[in-house]
């Protein structure tokens, strides 16, 4: 069928698949831009909204700007944001931790803020933007358009197609980009502690004898966000006693009694029952995130481990690198299926994604391994790292 023939609302210039922060994020920036009518903008999201979602998410210094120039940080509430003034790493072995605060900065290194919240503000920005509430389970591309096949039986015409939909993207499987994929044998907990003192705006990073664990900052003065990164086999252990959350601060507490910190289960949280979420540390790194008239954002496009708390951080460079190889090439009048815009978003974001997954990885696979003489030289190499500048590469990478 000739584009001519096709109806104006299964057609748009460009579509998003991907109903998460940065699907939305990505629609949101193409309708600011003022690139675009609106109805050239189409959103495929199937409804997959948790209830009850309290998971929060660190956005970098760079992200928070990002957020700043879409008019999205004045309408948090004040419990919804929680900045991060101080940022600690604590190795297996050694007792005092890589440690930055903004009195050395003189500003926060970034912010927690709850997940549901910004989704919620974002989607309220696009009630005009047309949506669809469906999978993509087939496509198909000729030198013109790629055309989008719905499991709700509608097609979509589009120049170009801008994939979200997660670390198992199905769109990336339809387009048969190569995937190396990572399977570290690890699952990751995440659920809400309570300190036994004011966490004071201060993120933690510790690599504990069961695994590493993120703790982020969280409303109140004493609560805390976690995630913790466990082998497979001992998580599957410990997720089937009665209280699995006793037993994660029962390890805790060891290792924090050296700084005198304790953590302690919470039953609920905002009056609603807190309970434990955990999935597969399956981690992908995709070399070439393009193909015909499509383009892979987010955890389409890479997924690191959560140890550094940068997934989203680096998802959001992904949105904006996007517009910026729109800009770039309907500056020149190009059509939007031109080689130029997926070259130039490769090549701005690929190192940069490599240079974090390599991070990650070596963070993860150094300071989870079972050699003594891997752990020795680690624990050596964080006692040198505090005595000098060097340790500030970490900050640095993180806020980019």
């Amino acid at each position: 069928m000739a584009s001519n023939e096709i109806s104006q609302e299964n057609f748009h210039k460009i579509c998003v698949i991907g109903g998460g922060i940065t699907g939305a994020m990505m629609v949101l920036l193409l309708k600011k831009s003022k690139m675009f009518k609106l109805s050239d903008i189409g959103w495929i999201k199937p409804s997959l909204k948790l209830k009850n979602d309290f998971r929060t998410t660190f956005y970098n210094k760079t992200s928070l700007e990002l957020l700043n120039n879409l008019n999205i940080l004045n309408k948090l509430k004040k419990n919804d944001f929680t900045p991060v003034k101080s940022i600690q790493v604590f190795g297996p072995n050694y007792s005092l931790p890589l440690e930055w605060n903004n009195v050395d900065t003189k500003r926060e290194f970034g912010a927690v803020i709850k997940n549901d919240v910004v989704l919620n503000i974002i989607e309220e920005e696009l009630n005009d933007i047309k949506q669809y509430e469906s999978f993509v389970n087939n496509t198909k591309c000729n030198q013109f358009e790629r055309t989008l096949y719905l499991e709700n039986k509608i097609s979509i015409n589009t120049h170009l197609v801008l994939s979200a939909d997660g670390k198992n993207s199905y769109f990336r499987k339809l387009l048969s980009i190569n995937t190396i994929n990572k399977k570290t044998k690890h699952l990751a907990i995440s659920g809400f502690l309570k300190q036994s003192k004011n966490h004071n705006s201060n993120a933690i990073q510790a690599f504990t004898n069961i695994g590493p664990i993120g703790i982020l900052p969280y409303e109140n003065k004493n609560l805390v966000n976690f995630v913790q990164s466990i082998e497979k086999v001992e998580c599957e252990k410990i997720l089937s006693k009665e209280n699995p959350e006793y037993f994660i601060c029962s390890e805790l507490n060891k290792f924090f009694s050296r700084i005198d910190l304790n953590f302690s289960p919470i039953k609920k949280i905002n009056n609603i029952e807190n309970k434990l979420s955990y999935w597969d540390l399956n981690l992908n790194l995709i070399l070439n995130p393009t193909s015909s008239r499509a383009i892979l954002i987010g955890d389409a496009a890479h997924s690191i481990h959560p140890l550094a708390g940068q997934g989203l951080n680096l998802s959001l460079r992904d949105c904006v690198s996007t517009l910026n190889s729109i800009k770039d090439c309907l500056k020149f009048g190009r059509d939007l299926g031109d080689k130029s815009i997926l070259k130039f978003y490769k090549n701005e974001r690929l190192p940069r994604t490599i240079s974090m997954t390599a991070f990650t990885d070596f963070m993860f696979y150094g300071f989870t391994s079972t050699s003594e003489k891997t752990q020795s030289l680690l624990t050596k190499g964080m006692e040198n790292l505090n005595r000098t500048k060097l340790k500030n590469i970490f900050r640095d990478l993180a806020s980019i």
